[in-house]
């Protein structure tokens, strides 16, 4: 197990029209991945700019955690919908 914080930021776009779903979606996500034990911080933006565009900020204990929370219900039904027209993903460390 490694003890080391994995720290991500991801740039979510909706697919057109489900905007306002996806908005709901994530709002969910959030509400449940906070009570993680593994979660530091879980946090989603809207571009002001680009409505449907994304950023979510992300930090866990670990890779374990990180492992944990992507088994968990509430992230698979997040998924399983289906709402992102595209997803970018940096793994990030601190300088």
């Amino acid at each position: 197990m490694s003890d080391e914080r994995v720290e991500m930021t991801a740039f979510i776009t909706a697919k057109p029209g489900k905007e306002v779903e996806i908005k709901a979606a994530l709002n969910k996500l959030v509400t449940e991945t906070v009570k993680e034990p593994g979660c530091v911080l879980f946090r989603i933006l809207e571009d002001l700019e680009n409505p449907g565009r994304f950023v979510l900020w992300e930090i866990f204990q670990n890779r374990d955690a990180l492992r944990v929370h992507m088994e968990l219900e509430h992230t698979r039904n997040y998924f399983s919908l289906g709402l992102t027209a595209g997803t970018q993903v940096m793994k990030l460390k601190t300088v």
